[in-house]
């Protein structure tokens, strides 16, 4: 219950979170969602020695506040990335999981081992302070666009704009729900997100227990062995981002690019993460979980970029609405895991490893029939604009001079 209940409030604000950062930007709302995460893992061993409903609540009120970060990207990224730079761009952000799961998780062995405070607390008090000096660093580094960047060139800026065909920043954008919600192209998105997320939160929640119960490493060890499959997802997911922009230079259709890196981190992820359940020996299963999870770092070069491909104006709502599939998995799964692994058997794991396999190989199915690498028409349907020089021209008028419109000053 404790380890699932962060995704019961993380499903909360993913799509209001995706509306507001398409609405007034992503930067300002990813930044305070980390501010406020990390004050409440501060508060985290003091929630947890008061009784565990307080921890609960705790650990939902993170979910929730974190539920933003996901579509905020997004948002970001719908700003800054060029259609032939996009699939690096996202892919070299989206590493920072991995790599933020290869320092904390050894790191946190250790300081539950060795730490201040009956050594678990420290962790919190470690990561909470981490996370406030990170949101002061991106008040400062970080700008919600090329148009409001204050160092980047104007040849660049150009580029930038020039590429993503943005229109008047003044634009207050009408979000086509309807149209969003009944695009197949859409639901493949959706799908992608769910069955790669369901490999995830089964890896990321449920492998430490594994380690332990079944392969009988220590709580220090474990939390070494499990960082190091995601040295390998921190490499293969930028990697992935260059080798499908190359590609779609090449010539090859983005549709087909998404379909090839989608496919190939799903299924092969499947046949490893099977064979970890029929390992004879430590070192094979810890070969195999390495692989498996490492090569799902192509996944969001599949599914999430292509959310960039097909609609980057509403991409922060799009991945709000695919992220409420995508977190269901953070507290199905344990359940599930934990109903089937009552015993802590070689058998009963073997099983869990088979649905792993059976929900990658749906989604692989279904993602390859469904994907578009084209624009939807609904992305550049007519907005509502309230503009600025509108505003002087009818101040114009209001005053008697009725010049021409190139004598209005446009802000």
């Amino acid at each position: 219950m404790v380890l699932g209940s962060f995704y019961y409030g993380y499903i909360v604000l993913q799509i209001p979170g995706g509306w507001l950062a398409t609405k007034i930007g992503g930067t300002r709302i990813f930044g305070c969602a980390i501010f406020i995460a990390s004050v409440l893992t501060l508060l985290t061993p003091a929630a947890a020695r008061y009784s565990v409903y307080a921890l609960i609540t705790l650990r939902v009120a993170e979910g929730v506040v974190l539920g933003v970060l996901f579509p905020s990207n997004h948002a970001i990224w719908g700003q800054w990335a060029p259609p032939l730079e996009r699939s690096r761009l996202f892919s070299i952000t989206a590493a920072g999981c991995p790599v933020g799961t290869i320092l904390t998780m050894p790191l946190t062995g250790l300081l539950t081992k060795y730490g201040f405070d009956g050594g678990w607390a420290s962790v919190f008090y470690v990561f909470g302070s981490v996370g406030l000096l990170w949101f002061f660093v991106w008040c400062l580094a970080i700008h919600p666009s090329p148009k409001t960047h204050p160092t980047i060139s104007d040849s660049e800026r150009e580029l930038i704009l020039g590429s993503l065909e943005q229109k008047n920043s003044h634009e207050k954008l009408d979000v086509p729900w309807i149209k969003i919600i009944t695009s197949l192209p859409v639901w493949a998105t959706i799908v992608g997100n769910f069955s790669a997320d369901w490999g995830l939160y089964t890896i990321l929640i449920c492998i430490p227990k594994f380690f332990q119960k079944v392969l009988h490493f220590d709580i220090a060890t474990t939390g070494f062995l499990v960082s190091l499959p995601y040295v390998i997802k921190a490499i293969v997911g930028p990697s992935g981002g260059v080798i499908a922009d190359m590609l779609i230079v090449k010539g090859v259709s983005v549709r087909n690019v998404r379909r090839i890196i989608f496919s190939t981190g799903c299924t092969t992820a499947s046949i490893f993460i099977v064979g970890v359940g029929y390992a004879k020996s430590k070192a094979v299963a810890i070969g195999l979980l390495c692989t498996g999870v490492g090569i799902t770092g192509l996944n969001a070069t599949g599914y999430a970029v292509n959310i960039l491909d097909i609609a980057p104006r509403y991409a922060g709502v799009i991945i709000g609405i695919s992220n409420v599939f995508g977190s269901m998995p953070g507290f199905i799964s344990p359940m599930i895991v934990g109903y089937i692994t009552t015993n802590n058997t070689a058998a009963e794991w073997q099983t869990v490893f088979w649905i792993t396999a059976f929900i990658y190989g749906f989604g692989v199915v279904f993602f390859a029939l469904s994907v578009s690498g084209d624009k939807q028409p609904w992305n550049d349907q007519p907005q509502k604009v309230c503009s600025p020089p509108l505003q002087k021209v009818q101040k114009y008028e209001a005053e008697g001079k009725h010049g021409d419109f190139g004598d209005v000053k446009k802000e």
